[in-house]
């Protein structure tokens, strides 16, 4: 390129670092070392987030870590006002826009890549796309996740459709993300491409079948203790009932989360002596020891939980939620259950019971299958379309009529 390119990324994650911050950090990264000019921020309030290692490293790779918090701005709004919201959009949405917006202009960025965890979450209560609008800087936006349980509030309706209209580039990190999103927009949405998020297993192939000669069938639930979506607890009803009791199957839940002790209080209440809670481990090291992926979600994006033990070679036990069944085939790498309900996952597993001497081969078809649908190194995949959207000059977005 002629010139040195600006690229800023935003990030409305709540947390101060969660798995959806994987990929626009890895790509930032990657561009900041073929000479791109990059900076990062977040909407959120830093808090001691400044000292998190992976912002850290972002620090001494040459990113520039700037403050786009609000905080003081209204960014709160509880759900007893929610049906104020057309009162008091307008006011609290400008304030903010004009603070987002002088701060982007200052970093006078070519492109604004806006990472949401959710399909909205950038949106509002935070509205960086709109700030982008005003400033008159294209933008990119990244959906991690879309699922027919978060609907958007009406009177947000506008905000959310503008927002996707006017983007450069809307990138969601599987088809049903997007399918979803337009359904829930009533609109299709422009410029839109899949991407695939980096997994941290590091094997070039299938690891080797674990060792199963106590005869225990060794599962593992490996997400975020946050049964809302991830559904620890439909589960355990599954593991209570005397069938499995009985059968020689320990089950371990590997993550952490806001809502760990409930699940493991709803074990004990349930009887459960061959549930485990070993806490956050290393993917690679999860695989060498267990045999099969349990993963009964309400909502997902594409879990990298299913990925990383596909790629590992061990077949998944996962429900029809996100883009689960966009990777795998019933039967053949896995075993899909139609929905997040005891008797769709009980179904599941049964079946999966039934053929688990066929475990070994379905992991190597599944090891396969994974490899082929994701690059090898997902990041500088985004790096590169981030690049040729930045070289192929994004038109500047219509700057929008002030919120009434």
């Amino acid at each position: 390129m002629s010139q040195q390119k600006r690229i800023l990324f935003l990030t409305s994650c709540p947390l101060v670092w969660g798995g959806s911050e994987e990929l626009w950090a890895g790509a930032a990264m990657r561009l900041q070392q073929r000479g791109l000019r990059v900076f990062t921020g977040r909407s959120e309030a830093w808090g001691d987030g400044r000292r998190h290692p992976r912002w850290q490293q972002l620090r001494e790779a040459g990113v520039g870590v700037n403050n786009f918090s609000v905080s003081g701005l209204g960014h709160a709004v509880p759900d007893a006002f929610r049906r104020f919201l057309p009162r008091f959009q307008g006011p609290v949405l400008r304030l903010r826009c004009l603070t987002l917006a002088a701060k982007i202009r200052w970093l006078r960025p070519d492109l604004v890549v806006i990472s949401q965890g959710q399909a909205y979450d950038g949106c509002f209560p935070v509205p960086l796309p709109e700030a982008c609008q005003f400033a008159r800087v294209p933008y990119a936006l990244i959906c991690q996740k879309a699922a027919e349980i978060h609907w958007p509030h009406d009177p947000l309706r506008t905000l959310f459709r503008q927002a996707y209209r006017e983007a450069a580039a809307a990138y969601f990190v599987s088809e049903h993300n997007r399918r979803t999103v337009e359904c829930q927009l009533a609109m299709p949405v422009p410029r839109a491409e899949v991407v695939r998020n980096p997994f941290m297993v590091r094997a070039p192939e299938a690891l080797p079948w674990p060792e199963t000669s106590t005869d225990v069938w060794r599962l593992a639930c490996v997400a975020r203790m946050w049964p809302l979506e991830k559904s620890q607890d439909v589960l355990l009803q599954v593991l209570a009932q005397e069938k499995w009791r009985k059968r020689p199957v320990e089950l371990s839940f590997y993550g952490e989360g806001p809502m760990s002790v409930g699940i493991q209080e709803m074990a004990n209440w349930l009887g459960l002596t061959n549930v485990r809670f070993p806490g956050f481990t290393d993917p690679t090291e999860i695989w060498r020891t267990h045999h099969a992926l349990v993963l009964p979600s309400r909502a997902e994006g594409l879990p990298l939980a299913q990925v990383e033990a596909m790629m590992c070679g061990r077949p998944v036990i996962v429900s029809d939620a996100g883009g689960t069944a966009e990777v795998m085939h019933d039967g053949q790498h896995g075993f899909l259950a139609i929905a997040a309900t005891v008797a769709a996952v009980d179904d599941a597993l049964e079946r999966a019971w039934q053929r688990r001497s066929e475990w070994p081969a379905l992991g190597m078809a599944a090891s396969r299958h994974i490899r082929s649908l994701f690059p090898p190194d997902p990041c500088e995949d985004f790096a590169n379309r981030l690049q040729t959207l930045l070289e192929r000059g994004p038109g500047q977005p219509t700057p929008p009529a002030p919120s009434a």
